[in-house]
């Protein structure tokens, strides 16, 4: 099964954004990135926009939760965490791209409600299945500093453990297999 992608591209590069439909709107990552942080929470992704159409009161099963924000090279990335549905879903392809839930003033775009999970985005964002750009590098550091972390705890128990020996625990934790 291929592994499930973390980060997802929201928004197009930046500051101007046409959308299939002929629909235009401007905004700033920054921007975007400082409302979510002043949200204090997660955002909801959710199956089709359906907290945007549904009554008021009617279910809007969630998909997942933006849980962090940033720009890469002009766009806008999140960072979600799937549900085991609709992390499944992704996975099989039946869903391949988000589409965001924009909060807009006179065109331009200041803040996200959240996004759906849609097979026709009205902007061109990249599909959840495709190589994320930096996405291996990222991990790889996180790996890199979570080993080393693990390796001087070990040393300031007595136990001297090569890098690789921590690395290779510290993967294995990660993927759910640790071994001590």
């Amino acid at each position: 099964m291929a592994p499930l992608i973390t980060w997802a591209n929201l928004l197009p590069k930046s500051p101007d954004l046409t959308a299939r439909d002929g629909r235009r709107w401007r905004y700033s990552p920054a921007e975007v990135i400082a409302a979510f942080t002043a949200n204090q929470g997660p955002l909801a992704v959710d199956y089709e926009h359906a907290q945007d159409r549904r009554p008021k009161g009617e279910q809007a099963p969630a998909a997942g939760w933006i849980v962090a924000m940033e720009e890469r090279d002009g766009a806008l990335w999140g960072e979600i965490e799937w549900t085991e549905r609709a992390g499944n879903m992704v996975r099989e392809r039946e869903y391949r791209f988000l589409s965001a839930s924009m909060q807009t003033v006179d065109g331009r775009i200041i803040g996200l409600h959240g996004a759906g999970l849609v097979n026709r985005p009205a902007l061109p964002v990249q599909p959840l299945d495709e190589e994320q750009p930096g996405e291996v590098e990222r991990e790889a550091r996180e790996l890199a500093s979570k080993a080393q972390v693990y390796q001087t705890e070990q040393a300031a128990m007595g136990r001297a453990i090569t890098i690789s020996e921590a690395v290779s625990t510290v993967a294995a934790v990660s993927a759910g297999r640790a071994v001590f």
